[in-house]
């Protein structure tokens, strides 16, 4: 339990870092911000499919 709350919390500082890290400029445009939000995305996207390939790859290992 403690192990899966400190991932998440993980998540969200380095995910709010690529976000924030996107940002360009000291005046925050609707530009800018989305972006920054497109970047996250892609981010997350990428995480995502990783944790979905590293599962399938424990699931196949268990299958030999």
């Amino acid at each position: 339990m403690t192990a899966a709350q400190l991932g998440l919390l993980i998540g969200v500082a380095v995910f709010g870092a690529v976000f924030l890290g996107a940002v360009d400029g000291t005046v925050p445009s609707a530009d800018g911000s989305a972006d920054a939000l497109w970047a996250a995305c892609v981010a997350l996207a990428g995480a995502a499919l990783r944790g979905a390939l590293m599962s399938l790859s424990r699931r196949v290992g268990n299958l030999r």
